[in-house]
């Protein structure tokens, strides 16, 4: 899916990512972009293959002193690019289902 196809509107974010794979593999850390009610997008260091299926916690920023709870989504690949040469990568994500 290209940016030109989706629907739902993204809202540009920038707070940490925790990235697992659905089989419980090691934790990745990375950057959420944006955000919309069926997907975000990530920048991480951490490549996906295609179609796999992610445990992603967003740990938003807090506001007026107060931290809120994180946001835990059970998530698949959509798209990965590479934006810096083996550095980071942008990964595009479809929401499965919101866990918390």
């Amino acid at each position: 899916m290209n940016r030109d196809q989706r629907t739902a509107r993204r809202v540009p974010v920038d707070c940490p990512a925790r990235i697992r794979s659905a089989d419980i593999g090691p934790a990745f850390y990375g950057t959420c972009k944006d955000l919309a009610v069926g997907g975000l997008t990530l920048h991480s260091n951490f490549v996906p293959r295609p179609d796999e299926e992610l445990e992603v916690t967003l740990m938003p920023p807090g506001t007026g002193g107060r931290q809120p709870a994180p946001m835990k989504v059970h998530a698949r690949v959509r798209r990965c690019h590479e934006l810096e040469a083996e550095k980071c990568y942008e990964i595009g994500l479809e929401i499965i289902k919101v866990l918390s």
